[in-house]
């Protein structure tokens, strides 16, 4: 709908600017020429009017003398009008369709380079101030206040249903626990995780943040999971705070990928293009094959090295699976031979996460294969494994059962 809107308005643009040089060659009376004219006829009228009786011939005699003299000035102005050189009429033309063509065709251009048709709508006001502002380098909470005046803060997930009850109880019971013992740092990641898990983010990262100041020992799990919650909360902004604790983690875990992406966005988003090239460079050179972010980071790279004139960096080797090749070549196969490599796939994933139960994309993925191939009984033996497997992790479990749906 978008696309054939504009294009519409686009044609009626260029039709309007056209017309009037496609008309160049035709004869136009001038401003002069219609005023001499008009004046002329104001002398005869006069005439009549003095006939009728409706003026006396003082009157007709002053009349006539105002009249006359704005006669000279149009003719006038028609001489000097008849002195100027006019531009040929293919030139007219030319720069009529020129202009025509031209601005449709350049408006496209950038659009298709930095529009985006699917984005929601967002305010004027609210626009220009958050991006000013997000230029400014605003602190957490002022970046949370500003989504939150312009209404892009990230919506909590309604609490009116069974699972959201059972949530908001069992934020209610932690809550109540920290009351009588505010330094339980144990009781501080269940309540942080739980507020994760409803989309409450600004109440969750504090949480996440006394209990890192509280441990005695750095826990980098906590660590990625404050950095993720702080981001998230603040639609993918990198604040200063948030990168001072990406900074502490990356001094305890400086090969810890998701403190490395983080720092990249952060010189991303200070507009150090070349910073952040580097370190995602450097990512994608030190990425263990079958790497679940080894993606994200190259398009990140790609996108930023286009914008620097740069060629991408190489995409690094990845674990063993389909190419598009392989895609097309099953494309082709029978039926049949579709079916078994498709289970000769699921079967693969399954056996890579018997001895690697830690990867929970490979969960997600393997639940939904199941699902859609209708293999129920397995599906609920991953689906049960995968929730033993993730039991501490709040987020975790959430897209589990995400996938289990």
């Amino acid at each position: 709908m978008f696309i054939a809107l504009a294009g519409a308005l686009a044609l009626m643009t260029a039709f309007a600017l056209a017309l009037p040089f496609l008309r160049a060659g035709a004869e136009a009376q001038s401003r002069a020429a219609y005023d001499a004219q008009t004046y002329r006829a104001q002398l005869t009228e006069i005439d009549q009017d003095v006939s009728r009786g409706v003026l006396t011939e003082a009157e007709a005699k002053a009349a006539k003398i105002e009249i006359s003299r704005r006669l000279l000035t149009a003719t006038d102005a028609m001489e000097a009008e008849g002195a100027a050189p006019d531009a040929p009429v293919m030139v007219k033309r030319g720069i009529g369709l020129a202009a025509a063509i031209g601005i449709p065709l350049i408006a496209t251009i950038l659009y298709l380079d930095i529009g985006s048709a699917g984005r929601p709508d967002m305010p004027l006001a609210s626009r220009v101030d958050f991006e000013a502002q997000m230029a400014q380098r605003p602190s957490q909470e002022e970046a949370e206040t500003i989504l939150t005046r312009g209404g892009f803060a990230p919506e909590p997930a309604p609490l009116d249903t069974p699972e959201g009850q059972r949530v908001a109880e069992m934020i209610a019971q932690v809550e109540d626990v920290l009351l009588r013992k505010p330094d339980d740092i144990q009781g501080r990641l269940i309540l942080a995780r739980t507020q994760v898990e409803i989309g409450r983010y600004a109440e969750a990262w504090r949480n996440y943040a006394f209990a890192i100041d509280e441990a005695k020992q750095p826990d980098m799990q906590v660590y990625g999971e404050m950095v993720d919650t702080m981001v998230t909360a603040v639609n993918g902004y990198i604040s200063p705070e948030a990168e001072l604790v990406i900074d502490r983690a990356l001094g305890f875990a400086p090969d810890d990928p998701r403190f490395r992406h983080y720092k990249a966005l952060a010189h991303d988003q200070r507009d150090q293009p070349e910073r952040a090239l580097m370190l995602w460079t450097a990512m994608l050179q030190d990425a263990e094959p079958g790497a679940l972010w080894v993606q994200m980071v190259y398009d990140n790279a790609a996108r930023t090295a286009e914008s620097l004139g740069m060629p991408p960096p190489p995409m690094p080797e990845t674990a063993p699976g389909p190419t598009q090749d392989d895609v097309a070549a099953a494309a082709a196969m029978p039926a049949a031979d579709q079916a078994a490599m498709i289970e000769g796939m699921v079967s693969g994933l399954a056996e890579r996460l018997a001895d690697d139960p830690d990867d929970l994309q490979g969960w997600v993925r393997l639940i939904r294969a199941y699902s859609v191939l209708g293999r129920e009984e397995e599906r609920d033996a991953a689906i049960a494994t995968a929730r033993a497997t993730f039991a501490e992790d709040a987020a975790a479990l959430g897209r589990i059962e995400g996938a289990a749906q």
